[in-house]
């Protein structure tokens, strides 16, 4: 009881902070669980927006970057370890629970057969519906839209568009000998 008490004084200072430095770009309810080892870091213009009741666990890792913003609705969840990273976009819908150590990129780094992999990116925003479930271990890519009320298997890298009530999972054969 006591150290959710202290968890919830902690963020409020946290995020009357955060709105000072960063005013109407750091659009965050003041009622959080938001664990004191998961930085919320804005770059350049970026824009954080987080609804009422979220709550992220302990490592998890939030970065905006340039004029991108990230939108993560009221109620949502990330376990242990998720990182969200945004040079485009990333929104993510209301009520949605990660698993730990979901991924989600907006960007990749550009690559080419005669200069190899290049320190520039391509993004692409990404869009997360209401009532969604990405268990452990799930990466989202650049340009995904998933729709509501989705079920993402753990371990699955997901790179095309999920229409909204799918279920996806990795289809793996375990060989025991």
């Amino acid at each position: 009881m006591i150290r959710t008490i202290l968890v919830i004084l902690y963020n409020l200072i946290r995020i009357a902070f955060g709105k000072v430095c960063h005013g109407a770009r750091y659009a965050v309810h003041p009622l959080q669980r938001i664990s004191p080892f998961t930085p919320l870091k804005l770059y350049q213009r970026g824009r954080l927006e987080i609804g009422r009741n979220c709550e992220f666990a302990h490592g998890c890792d939030i970065e905006v970057f340039d004029h991108a913003t990230i939108s993560i609705g009221e109620g949502t969840y990330m376990n242990r370890y998720c990182m969200l990273s945004a040079h485009s976009g990333v929104n993510v819908g209301k009520h949605c629970l990660f698993g730990a150590g979901v991924k989600v990129f907006d960007n990749n780094h550009t690559h080419s057969p005669e200069k190899g992999v290049s320190t520039h990116l391509s993004s692409a925003p990404v869009v997360i519906g209401d009532n969604c479930w990405l268990a452990s271990d799930v990466v989202v890519l650049k340009g995904v839209t998933i729709g509501d009320n989705c079920v993402v298997g753990a371990g699955c890298v997901i790179y095309k568009d999920l229409p909204a009530g799918s279920v996806v999972y990795n289809k793996q054969n375990l060989v025991i000998k």
